[in-house]
């Protein structure tokens, strides 16, 4: 009796271990698995492997699933029966099922899906390990399983993102400012240049033919940090000036010097511009400020503020906090 009682218990720990093995592999996600490696866990590395390698590791898992559940009922109904005779065989069948349903599938899934990074990394050596022993059965498997797959399944998409964003939201692990951003983001490639610029009849600039000092008097007036420079008229691009190199020449006693000599090369794109290339493009230019051109007429200037507040809305500064009524 004792070694019968034995035997299914060690049946049913042994098939509710490779069931938790089984959910653990399959729940644990890459971004779980860099941050255990980037913390030292032993295991993390061949967590990886075993990851990577997934139609072989589940090959394993598999080969050894169905190894535990189909000699472990032959052996504990082979002990019932040699103990109590073929009366005994009904209720033993009846015991290993509910125990298989209960105790080897429903709870071990549970636990392994909640504590996956844990149990996925202690056990990601020992399937190495069999993975290696069992090689030639495991990946005969795990090419059967490849040829059957066809397709690519689409990981990482947008609309996945999303979700995420929102799961994580909801458990309070990601702000709603933080997810209203990152949604922002998103849109980013939606928009176009156009959609966000400053149009032209709103825009100050500065004459090309001007002087250190007239250009002064213009930032002092309207203080922004850059202008664009027209020679004749807006389609006449000359440049870019920046405020503060206009006060140190001013600071200099350059009152006089041309404002040309200052100025930047400008940078000139197309209102069809994405707004998420435009900010790429200020970023590998260095540059703050561009002028939007369209037929050889100019229609406006975007600049890196514009961009970002289409991420995480609008930036008051100073000046417009003053300017509240």
């Amino acid at each position: 009796m004792f070694w019968l009682l034995g035997s299914i218990i060690v049946f049913v720990a042994l098939s509710g271990l490779m069931a938790a093995v089984d959910a653990a592999v399959l729940s644990v996600s890459h971004p779980e698995i860099d941050e255990l490696i980037q913390r030292g866990k032993s295991g993390a590395g061949q967590l990886r492997e075993v990851k990577q390698k997934l139609t072989h590791s589940l090959a394993v898992i598999v080969i050894l699933t169905n190894l535990i559940n189909v000699l472990g009922p032959i052996l504990v109904s082979q002990q019932a029966f040699d103990l109590y005779g073929p009366g005994a065989l009904a209720p033993i069948t009846i015991v290993l099922m509910l125990g298989t349903i209960v105790f080897s599938e429903v709870i071990p899934k549970a636990l392994g899906s909640h504590y996956a990074p844990q149990l996925a990394r202690w056990s990601a050596p020992v399937i190495r390990a069999l993975g290696i022993a069992i090689y030639p059965l495991s990946a005969a498997l795990a090419w059967l399983s490849n040829t059957l797959k066809r397709g690519q399944r689409s990981i990482g998409t947008e609309t996945q993102i999303r979700a995420l964003v929102k799961l994580g939201r909801k458990g309070g692990h990601i702000e709603p400012n933080e997810s209203h951003m990152i949604f922002r983001t998103f849109r980013l490639n939606d928009r176009m240049v156009q959609d966000i610029m400053t149009p032209l009849e709103k825009v100050i600039s500065i004459p090309a033919s001007a002087t250190v000092s007239d250009a002064a008097a213009i930032i002092r007036t309207n203080d922004f940090s850059r202008y664009p420079l027209f020679g004749n008229s807006p389609d006449d691009i000359q440049g870019t000036l920046i405020a503060r190199d206009a006060f140190k020449m001013l600071a200099e006693g350059e009152d006089d010097s041309p404002i040309t000599a200052i100025m930047h090369t400008p940078f000139v794109i197309s209102p069809e511009m994405r707004a998420d290339e435009l900010l790429l493009a200020f970023r590998t230019r260095h540059q703050h400020l561009a002028i939007v051109h369209q037929a050889n007429h100019t229609i406006g200037i975007v600049t890196l503020e514009d961009v970002l507040e289409e991420i995480v809305g609008e930036i008051e500064d100073e000046k417009d906090i003053q300017s509240r009524p």
